[in-house]
């Protein structure tokens, strides 16, 4: 009995429990904020509840703070406010009877090696460099062993959300150090540099990037982290560890180019030293205000830095050296002097003050005023290395016509001095259509991806239109260069009514030997057709009426039997004598002097005589300008790079510019077709030019546009320093130095 009447007393207190449980109180909206409080002036009150102190003051910004009395209420609530300031971040603290306090109402809290105080964010009527506005990006987290150190250690590493929504997409990387009382987290935690990072890449304003951040503390001690010792360690644990990590588990772009290194105070001394320890490692380097780079004493030789001893050699690996400080900052004076040394040395830094103290609203701002310039492909790299290749003794040139205009043999010098540097990307019609546009001023596939156009402009002679001219005049006043291709009709079998390929450039009825006896019909139509050409050439001028010079391949493909004007259509002593005869027309009957003439067989395999087949019915070294090969190998780049390579013998040979004048593969890319299977047989070899055939639909589309897979690929392949496009351009229409043409 007493063991049932036990059972029965604790059910029902159980529901009775159950029973008395409530959240009526509960459904309530939240109260007013306690503190911080910014009113819509920007004044901001701060409050801190503490009944049983003396004294209350309020400590306010960074660097030299401002320390404010506050007002005890009846309630023991101590408060004060302070006018309206800018908006931005700013740090704060209480002190409580000589006790320094954060906020203990306020989660935002700044802490590194130790906690310093609480954050305050005042918003502006527009969101902030440094608000969270974007999404998609993530921090990883990260637990390595550090091998230098001996113990687990954590990295961040910010992701722009790009990486995840391209998936073959690769990343550059800056490696970003932390101040002497910080951590890992500090430029996420205190600096907001993923908001920041985020807003640069959606406004367009910076390229994408990982941002990696390590633990700059060897012992926990600024000294740690600062002797050479301490950095020696760092450096060890960064270039064997953080890196190999990163480049492991991340899709990153390799190279020295694709690595930057950054640092605050204490952070930025270790940036400086391990980058310029490393020049070949990280081509990007910035130094936010360093003590130890600011203090005369500085010793690069201390610091096993040997890169300054030879600058030529430096200024060449390094594309940013960056040093700041805020012109409040006690190490202001150090660090111009110490500016100014590295000047005297040789070396070029850009230098950048605001007038700030040490705190981290200046070190926000570096950060988004340096990520703009990281990656970034600078246009004039090609006009300096044009430049530089000039030769240092006279060279004579011969063209074609030696009665072609100044501007016609600059040209042709130019193009045959680009070969010896890098070599220029050209699309067919580019400007005229594209994968989903048609007719759209100012636009193409090629600038829709990377903001700028091709530096060759492609398009046929065949059909040409005022329309066409203008659009070679605006190539040429944009600093490009023309290239007429002449899908011309079979002058024996073209008219109304015929069924391709009937009358067309692919009918290969034989005509040629008719054209070349002088008074026939078919000798007297084809003059007149030749007329319409010259027409046409004499007609693009410029404003001044001076003429455009072009390149022009009036017999392309003429290894081929598809055409009239090829092998199978004509002998070789037929075509040779064709060749020559639409040159003299063209030259010395109708005075056309601004053309540049190209031949260009068609090369898609590997041959057993590459080199000949390029000259196959050669028609004499003074009456060919430009040698091109169109070369539509599919997937055999064996064939690409054979070919490539015997093009670059016949240039040094015959002493002529050389070009891939057509190439491409239809509709069949794969990821990296720009980078893997296209650049890596040009690079180094003396080519002008590789131009892309047209972009007329999705099934027949040789070059690149937005949403082909290689979009991606080809920004890599614009952005490298050998590729040259229209912004990258020398003065394509005035004579180098040391350059004769004939």
């Amino acid at each position: 009995m007493k063991r049932l009447i036990t059972i029965l007393l604790l059910t029902s207190s159980i529901l009775a429990g159950a029973q008395g449980f409530s959240t009526s109180g509960w459904w309530k909206p939240a109260g007013d904020k306690f503190s911080p409080v910014v009113h819509p002036d920007r004044s901001v009150t701060f409050r801190i509840n503490a009944p049983e102190a003396k004294a209350v003051q309020l400590l306010f910004g960074e660097g030299k703070q401002q320390k404010v009395e506050m007002s005890k209420a009846d309630d023991g609530v101590w408060s004060v406010t302070i006018a309206p300031v800018a908006p931005r971040t700013y740090e704060y603290s209480f002190i409580v009877d000589g006790v320094k306090t954060p906020d203990m109402k306020n989660p935002e809290i700044k802490s590194g090696t130790e906690i310093y105080g609480s954050v305050l964010h005042v918003p502006g009527d527009q969101p902030l460099y440094d608000d969270m506005v974007e999404s998609g990006s993530q921090v990883d987290i990260i637990k390595y062993k550090s091998s230098a150190l001996g113990t687990v250690r954590k990295v961040y590493v910010y992701v722009p959300a790009c990486y995840y929504e391209k998936k073959n997409l690769k990343l550059p990387v800056l490696y970003l150090r932390h101040g002497g009382g910080d951590s890992e987290s500090s430029w996420v935690n205190s600096a907001y540099a993923d908001n920041i990072m985020d807003n640069l890449i959606a406004a367009g304003a910076a390229r994408p990037m990982l941002v990696v951040m390590t633990n700059g503390m060897t012992d926990g001690s600024w000294a740690g982290g600062s002797t050479p010792e301490g950095i020696q360690l760092l450096e060890k644990e960064l270039l064997s560890d953080v890196i190999p990590l990163v480049e492991s588990r991340y899709r990153v772009l390799p190279g020295a180019q694709n690595r930057a290194i950054a640092g605050l105070s204490m952070g930025g001394g270790q940036a400086y030293v391990i980058g310029m320890r490393n020049p070949d490692k990280f081509a990007y380097i910035a130094n936010f205000c360093a003590g130890i780079t600011a203090d005369a004493a500085f010793d690069h030789a201390a610091y096993g830095i040997t890169s300054i001893n030879d600058a030529a050699t430096f200024n060449a690996q390094n594309r940013l050296l960056w040093i700041s400080c805020g012109t409040l900052d006690p190490r202001y004076e150090g660090t111009k002097a110490f500016v100014a040394n590295l000047e005297s040395l040789g070396l070029h830094p850009e230098y950048h003050e605001l007038v700030y103290d040490h705190e981290w609203e200046f070190w926000r701002q570096q950060l988004r005023d340096l990520a703009p310039k990281l990656f970034q492909r600078v246009p004039s790299t090609a006009k300096a290395r044009h430049e530089a290749a000039a030769p240092q003794k006279k060279v004579t040139l011969s063209m074609v016509d030696p009665k072609a205009t100044e501007r016609t043999k600059a040209l042709y010098a130019n193009l045959w001095l680009i070969q010896q540097h890098g070599v220029m990307f050209g699309h067919h019609d580019y400007p005229s259509y594209g994968i989903g546009w048609k007719g759209d001023p100012g636009r193409s596939d090629v600038k829709d991806i990377t903001g700028d156009h091709p530096a060759v402009y492609s398009l046929d002679m065949h059909g040409i239109t005022p329309g066409k001219i203008e659009l070679i005049k605006r190539t040429y006043h944009e600093g490009g260069v023309s290239m007429l291709v002449w899908h011309q009709d079979n002058p024996l079998t073209e008219g109304p009514g015929q069924q391709y390929p009937a009358g067309t450039a692919w009918d290969n009825t034989k005509c040629v030997d008719q054209i070349l006896t002088e008074g026939s019909a078919l000798n007297k139509k084809y003059k007149e057709r030749l007329d319409k050409v010259a027409d046409a050439l004499l007609a693009m001028k410029d404003d001044d009426g001076e003429p455009i010079p072009v390149i022009f391949r009036p017999l392309h493909e003429h290894t081929q039997a598809w055409n009239w004007w090829g092998s199978k259509a004509t002998t070789d002593q037929e075509f040779i004598s064709f060749w020559r005869f639409i040159v003299s027309y063209l030259r010395d009957t109708r005075g056309c002097h601004n053309v540049i003439y190209a031949i260009s067989p068609q090369m898609d395999a590997v041959y057993d005589d590459a080199e000949g087949r390029i000259l196959f019915r050669w028609p004499g070294d003074q009456w060919v300008d430009l040698i091109g090969i169109d070369c539509y190998h599919g997937r055999n780049y064996k064939a690409f790079e054979s070919n490539v390579n015997a093009l670059e013998h016949v240039a040094i040979m015959k002493n002529k510019p050389v070009g891939v004048t057509e190439t491409g593969l239809e509709n069949h890319h794969h990821a990296d077709y720009w980078t893997h299977d296209v650049l890596p047989y040009l690079r180094g070899k003396r080519i002008s030019m590789v131009t892309a055939w047209r972009n007329d639909n999705p099934r027949h589309a040789y070059g690149p546009y937005p949403s082909d897979t290689t979009a991606e690929d080809f920004e890599l392949f614009y952005e490298d320093d050998y590729t040259i496009f229209q912004q990258d351009l020398p003065d394509m229409y005035t004579m180098p130095k040391n350059i004769k043409v004939k």
